[in-house]
């Protein structure tokens, strides 16, 4: 466990030098948010199709332009004992590899492997070369620390440009020092996208499009998938489902595409307090869709 304390205690140190606050400088706030009608996803829109509102309070909008602004992607893979059985490994190199060919030039992508312990391989760079080869050397073998490899991957994702985290697992948590509360803090107050990929035999999903195949919330979903889904969606993310490698493989392909049909919201707050949480509410004013971003920020005192 040596390793996996060391890079909780880097990231904490990171995080306590340099707080994980939502981008709300002075040059406003931006909010990423992915618009889809029947499963597909809306192009054309403008600013004032949105209507977004801070604490309550309505806010002006503008688009600013997403293709300026690269992605700095960390992937954060379940590399637990569990990934060893029928073909899981490679499927999932598969799909990381499918991920990374999705991205533009200008993004960035790193990987965080995780089971009872946590290992930061590559940082966020343009070199995917790098980040491949890397993948293709993970071996699967011990528990599984989901908390506390999310956390890692929050924080040190952290940095330049549109952050999103990518995490995979198959498997229930056993090994986190960390809690599924100070979990959702740190998302809460963090600038990344987090969309979370979970394997389970049998899934229960929505097989209409690639944008639709998640899992659907249900009384038996288990406590530790709940967890995910909420801390996933409360950063404008989701929870997909996949019970076959084909369909691990789509799930990252499209959550890739995805990010090149996200509009990125910038306003000014108006009207509201600075300092606290604000709570955001975003939707379409004539158009149809729905509309799926991040519920809110936390600016420090």
């Amino acid at each position: 466990m040596r390793r996996t304390a060391a890079l909780l205690m880097l990231a904490g140190s990171a995080w306590a030098q340099a707080p994980a606050v939502f981008r709300a400088g002075v040059e406003g706030v931006y909010v990423d948010a992915f618009v889809t009608h029947d499963g597909r996803p809306v192009a054309g829109l403008r600013a004032d199709d949105f209507e977004l509102k801070d604490n309550g309070v309505r806010q002006k909008l503008e688009l600013a332009q997403a293709e300026t602004m690269p992605l700095r992607a960390m992937l954060v893979f379940d590399t637990s004992s569990s990934l060893a059985l029928g073909g899981r490994l490679q499927a999932l190199k598969a799909a990381g590899d499918a991920f990374i060919a999705g991205l533009r030039p200008a993004d960035e992508v790193g990987l965080l492997t995780f089971s009872q312990e946590i290992a930061h391989r590559i940082p966020p760079t343009a070199d995917k070369a790098k980040v491949r080869s890397a993948l293709a050397a993970v071996q699967a073998d011990g528990g599984t620390a989901v908390i506390d490899a999310l956390y890692a991957g929050l924080v040190l994702g952290e940095g330049g440009g549109r952050a999103l985290v990518v995490l995979f697992s198959d498997g229930e948590d056993n090994m986190s020092v960390l809690g599924e509360q100070q979990l959702k803090r740190v998302a809460e107050r963090s600038n990344a996208l987090v969309h979370v990929v979970a394997w389970r035999e049998a899934v229960a999903a929505v097989p209409t499009s690639g944008y639709q195949r998640l899992i659907v919330p249900n009384a038996a979903e288990p406590d530790h998938i709940r967890a995910l889904r909420t801390i996933a969606e409360a950063s404008g993310g989701r929870l997909w489902g996949a019970d076959s490698p084909e369909k691990l493989r789509h799930a990252f392909a499209a959550i890739a595409e995805a990010m090149g049909h996200r509009y990125v919201l910038r306003y000014e707050p108006e009207r509201v307090k600075r300092e606290g949480w604000h709570a955001l509410e975003v939707k379409l004013r004539a158009k149809k869709g729905d509309v799926q971003a991040r519920r809110g920020y936390w600016v420090a005192r």
